[in-house]
């Protein structure tokens, strides 16, 4: 029996990013640390991870070079621009050589930051580790990106730099031409027709301004829609271990089905399942592992396509439509 707690509690300690105390599922909202009510409830659980993460890369990139720039470059100096060199040679093709000196600053922070605030949710401690209230754990960390709140404020940030380097690239004119420009050949149909095609083109340009604000929505439902989803996923998959390691398979339908047949079967399928219920959540981990990273890019690849779509008319460059 002492065991058995030993390998629970190490079990807990690999497995803390589900609320242990809670159950009735995941909250969707971030919850406040300090205040319920006030200017202090806009502290949440969410923020804090979001300011330890954004701490956290600085003082890396600060310790892996920290005996500074040099041409011979040394380890950590070299695992950051391998790191650097990787991205942009992605991105470079798809925002256009003009515009990528100036977003992939943007992109790369992007990119870094949305990895590692979804790996946070993998973290041991995070959602786990708060103080119980009644039968829900208020924790004191949780992801940034699954609290809706911080997903929606990086999709405008997005949408923002768009309008700024879209602006800045073609001006005012050239992003009203995007928009609601005639886009027909003048040489190639009638005047006529092509007078007639201004009003075509100025009624799509609004369906186009509806597409470029639903972009907000899109970047931010989409990334909070997936971590929020695995971390109900991680949730719901402890709480099966959990059944399966205090026996409970022995009260479910399936085992009195296998009993009628083979009551040996049974009972050594219940104890393999008591014995290596632990485990259960462990593929999930690798799942989510590579639903992080996958994110992120999507995230980071969807704003470079928004920028170079308007800001790279007239170069010979393959723009990638997502």
């Amino acid at each position: 029996m002492e065991r058995i707690k030993k390998f629970k509690a190490c079990a807990i300690c690999f497995f803390m990013n589900v609320h242990l105390f809670g159950e009735s599922g995941l909250s969707q909202r971030a919850e406040p640390l300090l205040e319920q009510t006030g200017l202090l409830s806009y502290f949440t659980n969410s923020l804090l991870t979001s300011l330890f993460v954004s701490l956290s890369i600085a003082f890396l990139i600060r310790w892996l070079t920290r005996k500074g720039v040099h041409t011979i470059p040394n380890a950590g100096q070299a695992c950051i621009e391998h790191f650097i060199e990787g991205v942009g040679g992605i991105l470079e093709p798809i925002a256009g050589k003009h515009l990528f000196s100036k977003v992939f600053p943007l992109l790369l922070g992007y990119f870094i930051f949305i990895l590692i605030q979804n790996l946070s949710g993998l973290f041991p401690g995070v959602g786990s580790i708060g103080l119980k209230k009644g039968e829900h754990l208020l924790g004191i960390f949780r992801p940034m990106n699954a609290d809706l709140n911080g997903t929606l404020a990086l999709a405008i940030i997005a949408t923002v730099a768009w309008v700024y380097f879209c602006l800045k690239c073609v001006g005012v004119r050239g992003l009203y031409g995007h928009v609601f420009g005639n886009k027909a050949d003048k040489k190639e149909i009638h005047l006529i027709v092509y007078s007639l095609l201004f009003f075509v083109f100025f009624g799509v340009g609004f369906v186009e301004c509806l597409s470029i604000l639903f972009r907000v929505v899109s970047l931010s439902f989409r990334l909070y829609g997936n971590v929020f989803g695995g971390e109900n996923l991680l949730h719901n998959m402890y709480e099966m271990s959990e059944f399966l390691v205090s026996g409970g398979l022995a009260s479910t339908d399936f085992y009195a089905m296998l009993a009628a047949f083979s009551s040996k079967s049974a009972m050594a399928l219940n104890w393999m399942a008591s014995k290596l219920g632990y485990l259960l959540p462990l593929p999930f981990y690798f799942l989510e592992f590579l639903v992080s990273i996958v994110q992120a890019f999507v995230f980071t690849l969807l704003v470079a396509v928004y920028m170079g779509l308007i800001c790279n008319h007239g170069e010979e460059e393959i723009v990638t439509k997502v």
